[in-house]
């Protein structure tokens, strides 16, 4: 057990201190768990696994068709809310403090991050969530303002947005990956729900923002901070003409593998066993094999998916003007 937790955690941080905190014992007492001269109890290791969100099949032989998935259940209160973001922003932060780092991302949708980097389009994104998605009643009667915001939600999210600029990442988009953004911004206006009319304007504005900000590190090969600073972070982008079905993300941190699959509109769940990952992997490579690149390659490719986002966002816009 010792060896698969110690894969699951950055070098900088103590194993001890984190044995002996879940385990509330004395360090001597974790020293001796980790040198095996103590045993762990059972108590105990379900206690370890809990917390570095290891499955205890893990542990053992790999059981048949049985694979464990962790999500972190949100509620529809903002406090609920804001505990399921912070959740969020502490996985991505983690992943960001392994010396190897690598996300793949097969994004039936826009990836969440890139909302993360514009505070109106982030804004829009938790209140339609908590509205239409959680149903939760103290919205219920409210339409979405640009002047109202929850600024712990942003904070997180600009966080979040940051370490996933230090992560090294690949993405496979389709032309339909902005799609859900603009369906949600359509079906909000189409029920007035807009306070007003510069509301949707500044929503528009912001993911017209984020497709040329996604555009310039397809250009670079290259992540871009909130702050629009430039990183040496690598970054790759597919474009695939084959339909993905669902959020899919592949993390490798250290030699050890992750798989996040989306569910409820903006959710995760994950999964760390070896069979499950192995098959996405292959899942994926055969993608990517499938798909063109056009980060710094492709540049005809690359020009022509763009200037169809551009003119989606402009169909939109006429869209709002008509109705």
């Amino acid at each position: 057990m010792v060896e698969i937790i110690r894969k699951q955690m950055p070098e900088s941080i103590s194993l001890s201190a984190e044995v002996s905190r879940i385990l509330q014992v004395s360090h001597d007492s974790a020293y001796r768990r980790l040198r095996c001269e103590t045993a762990f109890s059972l108590d105990e290791i379900v206690l370890v696994c809990r917390d570095f969100q290891v499955p205890i099949e893990t542990l053992t032989d790999f059981i048949g068709d049985v694979i464990s998935f962790r999500h972190k259940p949100v509620g529809n209160s903002l406090e609920e809310f804001t505990t399921f973001l912070t959740y969020f922003f502490s996985q991505i932060n983690t992943i960001s403090k392994f010396d190897s780092r690598e996300i793949i991302y097969a994004a039936e949708d826009i990836p969440i991050f890139h909302h993360y980097a514009f505070p109106q389009l982030s804004n829009f994104k938790f209140f339609y969530w908590r509205k239409a998605i959680l149903n939760d009643e103290t919205l219920q009667n409210q339409q979405f303002s640009t002047s109202v915001s929850e600024p712990q939600l942003l904070e997180l999210a600009r966080k979040a947005n940051e370490a996933y600029s230090e992560v090294k990442t690949a993405e496979i988009w389709t032309s339909e990956t902005v799609t859900s953004s603009i369906q949600q911004i359509k079906f909000f206006w189409e029920a007035g729900l807009f306070e007003k009319r510069c509301d949707i304007d500044q929503v528009i504005d912001e993911l017209e923002m984020l497709i040329k900000n996604f555009q310039k590190q397809c250009d670079l090969g290259l992540k871009i901070k909130p702050d629009g600073m430039v990183t040496q972070t690598p970054f790759t982008c597919y474009l695939s003409d084959l339909m993905i079905g669902n959020n899919c993300v592949l993390v490798k941190t250290n030699g050890n593998k992750t798989t996040f699959i989306s569910y409820n509109t903006f959710c995760f769940m994950n999964t760390r066993n070896p069979e499950f990952n192995h098959s996405n992997e292959l899942w994926i490579n055969n993608l990517m094999s499938k798909s063109n690149q056009i980060s710094r390659n492709g540049e005809k490719i690359r020009i022509q998916f763009f200037k169809a986002l551009h003119r989606k966002v402009a169909e939109l816009r006429k869209f709002v003007e008509d109705n």
